[in-house]
């Protein structure tokens, strides 16, 4: 290309020196004009090549057609499936736990994962025709802040209520007082039995919305609604703490017609434990169980709370026939049954 650039013959000694001569230049001169000969014939070829018009595989008509199936699902995929939004009842009681009844839901539609907590309360409260003091969030066992997104309200974590997409949520309505938590241990007496196998044994934590002026009478009677044991057989006990650095102090609830103000407990209240009293206002033994004695086995009264079935001792008369040890079926019965 080169030879004819500049007519020149080719031959078989010819080289860069016979070029240079031949044409009377330096070499770094040559070098130059060769590599700007070569850029200029580049930069031509390229702007030869755009300008060349381009076949279309497919007619620009068709390129301009939207398809209605990708842009239902494009639209679909940027808001969330109707969201579950379930409301506990008026009143004091404010636990949310396995047992809680909800009568009322609704379902919200049209929000999007990067959306807040408190937009969803927004929406929520324009829906449902209610102040937004009323719509307060929670999940199964967490407090749904304002600040937090909705797309932050799924973990796959089993137990933390919050492993559902779209997320399921629980309004609470606007605290009228304070929160008064109550701690219940793990008893028989709470404990729930279905044909004399355990379904649920746990500590629970009970929440109630009071005031200065409710009487610890009223609050017991939050409590046995709650847990189905009489409030003449409670016993509460007030953890109070003063102030962060010290332990605190624990003060008896044993006189039914004082209220919460006496007590500083919307002050300085931790929690309240629950116990159940064994006696009577006279210090008799209260028989609430089935027992033996010497005249054989006596069951429990009419009114008894405690599951019949959560009594260990099989020789009883009104034993349960399913037997907790065993299991609920055998590998080998099943084979067999499964043969015939």
């Amino acid at each position: 290309f080169w030879l004819k650039r500049f007519g020149l013959q080719p031959g078989p000694t010819l080289g860069l020196s016979h070029i240079m001569a031949s044409l009377g230049e330096e070499p770094g001169i040559l070098g130059a004009r060769l590599l700007n000969a070569e850029v200029a014939r580049l930069r031509a070829a390229k702007e030869a090549l755009a300008n060349k018009p381009k076949a279309l595989a497919v007619p620009g008509e068709q390129m301009l057609r939207v398809d209605a199936g990708q842009l239902k699902a494009a639209k679909d995929a940027e808001l969330l499936k109707p969201m579950r939004v379930r409301f506990i009842e008026e009143g004091p009681d404010r636990t949310i736990d396995q047992f809680t009844k909800y009568p009322k839901e609704c379902k919200l539609e049209g929000m999007s994962a990067q959306q807040t907590v408190l937009e969803l309360r927004q929406a929520i409260a324009e829906q449902e025709r209610l102040p937004l003091e009323d719509i307060n969030l929670f999940g199964q066992n967490t407090v749904l802040t304002d600040k937090l997104a909705i797309a932050d309200l799924f973990v796959d974590w089993m137990g933390f209520g919050l492993e559902d997409w779209p997320p399921r949520v629980i309004s609470k309505p606007r605290v009228r007082g304070f929160e008064i938590y109550v701690d219940v241990p793990a008893c028989r007496d709470t404990s729930i039995w279905e044909a004399g196998r355990m379904q649920s044994y746990f500590d629970r934590q009970l929440i109630f919305d009071v005031l200065p002026d409710t009487k610890v009478a009223e609050l017991k009677a939050m409590i046995a609604s709650r847990l189905g044991i009489p409030a003449k057989r409670h016993k509460l006990t007030a953890h109070l703490r003063e102030t962060l650095r010290d332990s605190g102090r624990y003060v008896v609830l044993d006189d039914d017609n004082k209220v919460m103000s006496d007590f500083s407990l919307q002050q300085h209240c931790v929690a309240v434990k629950f116990e159940k009293s064994m006696f009577d206002e006279s210090g008799e033994f209260v028989f609430d169980d089935a027992y033996w004695d010497e005249e054989g086995y006596h069951p429990p009264p009419a009114n008894s709370w405690i599951p019949l079935d959560s009594l260990c001792d099989r020789r009883r008369p009104d034993a349960q026939k399913a037997d907790p040890n065993q299991p609920l079926s055998i590998a080998s019965d099943r084979r067999n049954a499964a043969q015939h």
